[in-house]
């Protein structure tokens, strides 16, 4: 079994036009004598590798991180290269997202969904959308991709990195981190290969 960590590092991950960058600071420091190291950490929901919770772009939708199910972030998937600077288009996806569980977007860290992709995904039943890009939707369409997408339950995870990772068939563990009514979360995102 070969595990490949997928997390980009919080603090060298790219930062969505508008947010802040992670701050780091040290509470108790073992170089200044204390007897531990300890850290506040300020940054954003959305900031490295995350997950989407449904109420991220659904004003009246229920499911904060911490109740998006748990099964959407572990289990089979499949790697699809796509063009870097392209919208995925429909015609892209056919015959390549037939029996796929949870799809893991490769696409040069600027590959986008259109809405008739978004709608074939939710078509094929596919439980989880996973992107090298910042978002899986252009800038000019975020929320109506967003909530066509997460408004069928469809868990999204955004920010991974995946750099020499093949096209195929994986194992995904991408489970967010547990924040109570979060409209997003970290995650620590591994494909898993059994050799």
């Amino acid at each position: 079994m070969k595990l490949i960590d997928i997390t980009r590092t919080v603090q060298e991950a790219p930062v969505y036009p508008g947010s802040k960058p992670i701050e780091i600071e040290k509470l108790y420091d073992m170089q200044k004598g204390d007897p531990f190291n300890v850290s506040k950490i300020t940054a954003g929901s959305h900031l490295g590798t995350h997950a989407d919770a449904g109420c991220h772009f659904i004003k009246d939708n229920p499911f904060g991180i911490d109740k998006m199910e748990l099964f959407r972030y572990y289990g089979s998937c499949r790697v699809l290269t796509f063009a870097a600077d392209s919208l995925i288009t429909r015609e892209a996806l056919e015959g390549r997202i037939d029996g796929c569980e949870r799809m893991v977007i490769r696409g040069g860290e600027s590959a986008f969904l259109t809405r008739a992709a978004a709608d074939y995904i939710i078509e094929k039943g596919v439980l989880t959308i996973v992107t090298d890009a910042m978002s899986i939707a252009p800038p000019d369409n975020e929320a109506e991709i967003h909530r066509a997408v997460m408004g069928t339950g469809i868990a999204v995870v955004e920010n991974v990195i995946l750099d020499g990772v093949e096209d195929g068939e994986y194992t995904l563990s991408a489970f967010p981190v547990k924040i109570g009514g979060g409209d997003g979360a970290p995650v620590r995102a591994v494909l898993i290969k059994d050799k």
